[in-house]
């Protein structure tokens, strides 16, 4: 049990923590080149990498409510497995 609680909060973390970093990189000039066309690739390609991260996270997040209401179900004596 004590491992889904850690992987519940890291995985989150580390989505919402990739976010942040790559946002930090693109507003701080990191990716910057000397073609404007690069620079609008490069935005596109962060964008998509967070609405990624984003909709992982909610994934994440329905598989944590469904393995909490197993484990819930489970604590009652019921003989259902998943």
């Amino acid at each position: 049990m004590g491992h889904f609680v850690v992987g519940f909060i890291l995985v989150p973390l580390l989505i919402v923590v990739g976010a942040v970093f790559l946002l930090a990189r693109l507003f701080s000039g990191a990716f910057s080149r000397s073609e404007p066309e690069a620079k609008v690739d490069e935005t596109r390609m962060v964008q998509e990498i967070y609405t990624k991260l984003s909709r992982m996270e909610d994934r994440v997040d329905v598989l944590e409510t469904l393995l909490y209401e197993a484990g819930g179900k489970g604590k009652e004596g019921s003989d259902e497995t998943l």
